[in-house]
């Protein structure tokens, strides 16, 4: 599937790329660090450190960017800024098959409920 990458490689990469085609867009919110910094979002610098670098040499220095994301996280709460696509997205979830279901753009999965 992915070039010169071990089968563990293959599928964080695998899982990254799932992630950014069927979670990402319905979250409701955006990466923190790209929101504050204009940079790549935490799971397009995992997918490219992976890539490059190997999938322990990914992990660690991912785990570094999770520090990162969660200071900006931080300073745009402390800055009383919004971080872009944070508006409710009311459109069909594509985590239920339910006739109603609807996601509310909360901070997690769990915002995404079947019974809205």
């Amino acid at each position: 599937m992915f070039r010169n990458a071990t089968p563990a490689a293959s599928a964080a990469l695998a899982a990254i790329g799932a992630y950014q085609r069927h979670v990402s867009p319905y979250k409701g919110f955006c990466c923190a660090h790209r929101a504050r910094t204009g940079h790549a979002s935490c799971s397009q610098f995992a997918q490219r450190a992976i890539q490059r670098c190997g999938l322990l040499v990914g992990l660690r220095l991912l785990r570094r960017r999770f520090g990162a994301c969660a200071q900006s996280h931080q300073a745009l709460m402390a800055s009383g800024q919004k971080a872009p696509d944070t508006e409710p997205l009311n459109e069909p979830c594509p985590l239920f098959t339910l006739r109603n279901a609807k996601c509310c753009g909360g901070t997690s999965l769990a915002s995404c409920w079947p019974f809205t």
